[in-house]
């Protein structure tokens, strides 16, 4: 029995070896891409919105990392909705419009098409970031004029 705790004990330590010295040479403090955590990305305004044409606002949002630009982001998903104001049902079409320049994300909200005032919107998203594994979430809130 006792050999038996020895064998495992031992496959157990040379199992997670190579998973311990993986992080090794890194600086103290710092992590793998691999296991960065939501937390580790913010999203936020790049500037005002500017109008597309009546009804239509575009949006420009910086994704960073730690202060530093996060370039070839795909957004998979985005939302744009009145949960600012306590109508979270009420949602409008967002269209991304690609990243222009680099590490800011341009989207094109028709919240003019639902709400004829200006007022407080919620932008929602969800990006894949290469090298990170988890999808990265946030959101923004944003004045829009239709």
């Amino acid at each position: 029995m006792y050999r038996t705790f020895i064998t495992a004990a031992a496959l157990l330590l040379t199992s997670a070896m190579p998973a311990l010295a993986a992080g090794m040479d890194m600086p103290m403090g710092t992590k793998p891409a691999a296991m960065a955590t939501n937390a580790d990305f913010r999203f936020s305004l790049a500037g005002a919105p500017t109008s597309a044409s009546p009804g239509k606002s575009v949006v420009s949002i910086k994704l960073d990392r730690g202060g530093k630009p996060v370039t070839g982001a795909i957004v998979i998903q985005s939302r744009a909705d009145m949960s600012p104001i306590g109508m979270a049902s009420m949602s409008a079409p967002i269209k991304t419009l690609g990243e222009q320049p680099p590490g800011t994300y341009r989207f094109e909200v028709d919240n003019g098409s639902v709400w004829k005032k200006p007022d407080n919107w919620s932008l929602s998203f969800s990006a894949k970031v290469q090298g990170v594994a988890q999808t990265v979430t946030g959101s923004v809130i944003v004045k829009l004029v239709p």
